[in-house]
């Protein structure tokens, strides 16, 4: 059953993940983040980075928390920024991927170290970093993993944490430029 028009839908505040592709040049991104603010939209998340051989082309990803109506009226007006060459909403579609890395640092005893390093076998996570008490892991996941790794290691001295953002497109053969 569908119920994409159904009321409680479109007045839900959830979250959303927007792609963009733009021209890469000097203050395309300024208007993408100017066009959030001043309608009082926040941006939760944030990646930019160069798509094409020749750097001309960017692929931005913006996490948004809003209503179905909001996301609408936010892709329909960033198809009018000039740069722009597509922009669509990725969540609504049954085939979206996401993943985000971060870099958690703790600081700990050996032993502290090695119960965090055995309470995260089951995630993508991976030890780079050795140093006296310290200890930095990369974990790669969605978001919803980077957040419950993050609850795991604050029992173990979490110390800092550096997030990407989420880089994000759709399953199958659906292509954002295609839309």
């Amino acid at each position: 059953m569908d119920n994409s028009n159904h009321p409680l839908e479109m007045t839900e505040i959830k979250k959303h993940v927007i792609a963009v592709i733009l021209d890469n040049e000097f203050g395309a991104l300024a208007r993408i983040v100017e066009l959030f603010s001043a309608r009082g939209y926040n941006i939760e998340t944030l990646t930019v980075a160069p798509i094409s051989r020749d750097k001309k082309l960017s692929r931005i990803t913006i996490t948004t928390y809003g209503t179905d109506k909001t996301i609408d009226l936010i892709c329909k007006l960033l198809k009018r920024i000039v740069p722009v060459h597509h922009a669509a909403e990725l969540t609504r579609s049954e085939g979206y991927i996401e993943r985000e890395l971060a870099l958690v640092q703790i600081i700990a005893d050996e032993e502290t170290r090695e119960n965090a390093i055995q309470a995260l076998e089951k995630y993508r996570a991976n030890v780079v970093d050795i140093e006296g008490d310290s200890l930095v892991f990369e974990v790669i996941g969605t978001s919803q993993i980077i957040e419950e790794v993050l609850e795991k290691l604050s029992n173990f001295g979490l110390a800092t944490i550096s997030r990407t953002g989420i880089a994000a497109g759709f399953k199958g053969k659906k292509r954002l430029d295609q839309i």
